[in-house]
């Protein structure tokens, strides 16, 4: 889900069988970043010699191109142009992008890759997304000795749930030479890191179909506002409401944001990190009781 897929030529083993079994996968296909399941296997068993692309071949009708290098169409839903805007499929492994196509990327048992056919026109650089939580925090992604680790800004009612979130899913919190990073706190202090300024540089900068706009005094809280498709406002989610999201640059680890407006809207946020509210999502807007996806749909307003 971030430069155009490189798909990989489909391997055949070189005459060796497939390896010894690694357990199971899960495979997830969609389009319009998440919003249809078009195929879903839960638990796929994989072996040594599984990659992203062939469990997909196996599971879906493929069509490729440039010589078997770039996935153009599954089951018939084929990337291309329409209207000025840009369409294609892309992959994502345990929630992270990965910088290789899908045929030189392995797959093993308890990984999570999830292929989405999607516009592509206004966020070409997605990096990573929330909707594999608690992958990769408890999956690890290709074998990075990566830890995991909760920064918190400001909002340590909201910090204290997402330590706990995480730790109630399995998620080790242990720091090593590069972490994942849970990054809590309101928009102010969160806008004085790298990626609050790419949030609020919009999706094509962030990947995050969501920016905050100052409610107009000095002290006004932030407006959350959720982005469509097309990067249009689609709707203002007012002071009250709370975003989760995750970007990544370049093979660095993932960084994910909780945060709103105000330190309730940061709860809010928090309390969503679950997986039966972040499945199949890009990024998430927490209001009141209500967890929606971002980007919204074409005209949803």
């Amino acid at each position: 889900m971030v430069a155009l897929l490189s798909a990989g030529l489909l391997l055949n083993g070189c005459g060796l069988g497939p390896g010894e079994d690694t357990g199971n996968a899960s495979l997830l296909v969609t389009r319009d970043y998440g919003q249809e399941v078009i195929l879903e296997k839960p638990d796929l068993p994989v072996n040594e010699s599984s990659n992203a692309m062939r469990i997909l071949d196996e599971s879906a009708d493929l069509e490729t191109a440039y010589g078997g290098e770039y996935v153009q169409a599954v089951d018939g839903l084929a990337g291309g142009n329409s209207g000025g805007r840009s369409f294609d499929w892309f992959f994502a492994v345990n929630g992270i992008v990965a910088e290789r196509g899908s045929a030189q990327f392995p797959v093993a048992g308890g990984d999570r890759v999830w292929w989405d056919y999607r516009d592509w026109t206004d966020a070409m650089e997605v990096g990573a997304v929330v909707g594999s939580y608690p992958a990769p925090f408890t999956t690890g992604y290709d074998n990075r000795d990566w830890g995991t680790e909760v920064e918190c800004l400001d909002s340590d009612e909201a910090c204290d749930l997402v330590e706990k979130q995480l730790m109630d899913d399995g998620v080790s919190l242990e720091s090593r030479g590069e972490n994942m990073v849970i990054r809590v706190g309101t928009i102010g202090p969160v806008s004085d890191t790298p990626e609050g300024r790419r949030i609020l540089n919009g999706p094509g900068s962030s990947g995050v179909f969501a920016t905050f706009r100052s409610g107009g005094g000095a002290d006004a809280p932030w407006h959350l506002v959720g982005l469509t498709e097309e990067g249009e406002t689609g709707i203002d989610y007012g002071t009250g409401s709370g975003l989760v999201a995750a970007m990544r640059s370049g093979e660095k680890p993932p960084v994910w944001i909780i945060t709103g407006g105000t330190d309730r809207a940061v709860s809010l946020a928090a309390s969503a990190l679950d997986p039966k509210y972040l499945e199949r999502r890009y990024a998430a807007v927490v209001s009141g009781r209500e967890v929606s996806s971002l980007p919204l749909a074409r005209g949803q307003q």
